[in-house]
């Protein structure tokens, strides 16, 4: 069980967040390494300068955060500077980007961000999990469930759709997504493969790429990530920013459900959870048991990894965090650290 630790109003810094989740207890850490670093982390303004991630990763704020020995799994929301280095656009799902020569360019960089790692954190035994943020909603106007369910926001969208993206429509979105899925994945096969001829070892770069859909927008009638795109991505992991599953009246039962869906549609039963969370003002005293009864069902499913959402509250009404506006610990954080120090009287769970 992971904290994700991405923006929030509290914190100016990564390392400060990872920290935390360390002190909690906590071994798994969901960060995010994107030119928007500044803004996302309260560390500054702008787009991040000269911007790869390599450059990222050796940030000292970023580095830091990476080095916590405490943390032995790193997944990342990763973006990369051939695609997004000017923070503009979503040139990833625009198959037009995909040039030899623009192609060349991403697989190095995923080469050499892979190649890095491993120099850097050989022997420690980490592991990163390059991932992404919630790809349905990315090539949906950021609202796939909306869009599959609300005819007006659909309108809207498909009528504004080339100004936003530079596409046609969201076909070709998906299009350009399984490109840079493809290519991400080979810049990362062709970086471990670099480590092992330099005979580095003890640190695994892994690739999960995440999706948020499982039925409203299959069910519907539109492409999705899950049904249009992962079968035809090598993956070692599939990520599942799992609200459509965990805010319906069962979350339990529902999740477990989607999960054997996810299972036989992606052809593998390598999951996680990247991303499960309730927000204390939505649903009160039933966020902490609803958490609960999502974790246990992740667990006893086989799901490698389950993510809460947030380390950090972002507003009065984005309070899904374990720790609040001004850094105090929220009834989610005292859950959080009871369960990984398996408090008496409460269900344990297994961390690395």
């Amino acid at each position: 069980m992971g904290v994700y630790n991405l923006g929030g109003s509290y914190p100016t810094s990564m390392s400060e967040g990872v920290e935390r989740i360390a002190q909690l207890g906590g071994h798994v850490a969901r960060v995010a390494l994107s030119p928007t670093y500044y803004s996302e982390y309260n560390a500054g303004t702008g787009c991040y300068p000269g911007y790869s991630l390599s450059a990222i990763a050796r940030q000292a704020d970023v580095k830091r955060a990476l080095d916590n020995e405490s943390i032995a799994v790193f997944m990342l929301t990763a973006y990369d500077g051939a695609t997004f280095g000017d923070c503009q656009g979503a040139r990833w799902v625009n198959p037009s980007f995909y040039t030899p020569a623009n192609m060349a360019a991403l697989v190095l960089e995923y080469s050499d961000f892979t190649l890095y790692l491993y120099q850097t954190y050989q022997g420690t035994n980490k592991q990163f999990i390059v991932s992404d943020w919630e790809s349905d909603n990315a090539v949906y106007c950021g609202q796939a469930y909306t869009y599959a369910t609300q005819p007006k926001f659909r309108s809207d969208c498909d009528v504004n759709y080339a100004a936003l993206y530079g596409n046609s429509s969201a076909a070709e979105s998906i299009e350009g997504l399984k490109l840079w899925y493809q290519t991400r994945q080979q810049g990362i096969a062709e970086g471990r493969n670099r480590a092992a001829a330099e005979g580095l070892a003890g640190v695994r770069v892994l690739f999960a790429p995440e999706f948020c859909s499982v039925h409203a927008l299959h069910d519907a009638g539109f492409q999705s990530v899950l049904y249009d795109v992962l079968p035809s991505v090598l993956a070692d992991y599939v990520s599942y920013s799992a609200y459509e599953s965990i805010n319906a009246p069962d979350p339990a039962d529902t999740l477990m459900a989607d999960l054997n869906i996810i299972r036989n549609v992606a052809g593998s039963s390598s999951i996680i959870v990247g991303e499960a969370g309730f927000s204390l003002s939505f649903w009160g005293a039933q966020a902490v048991p609803r958490t609960d009864a999502v974790v246990s069902a992740a667990q006893a499913w086989g799901v490698t990894y389950t993510f809460l959402w947030n380390l950090y509250d972002g507003g009065p009404q984005e309070d899904f965090g374990l720790y609040d506006l001004h850094g105090n610990a929220t009834l989610l954080g005292v859950y959080f650290q009871s369960k990984l120090n398996g408090v008496p009287g409460q269900p344990s769970f297994h961390t690395l």
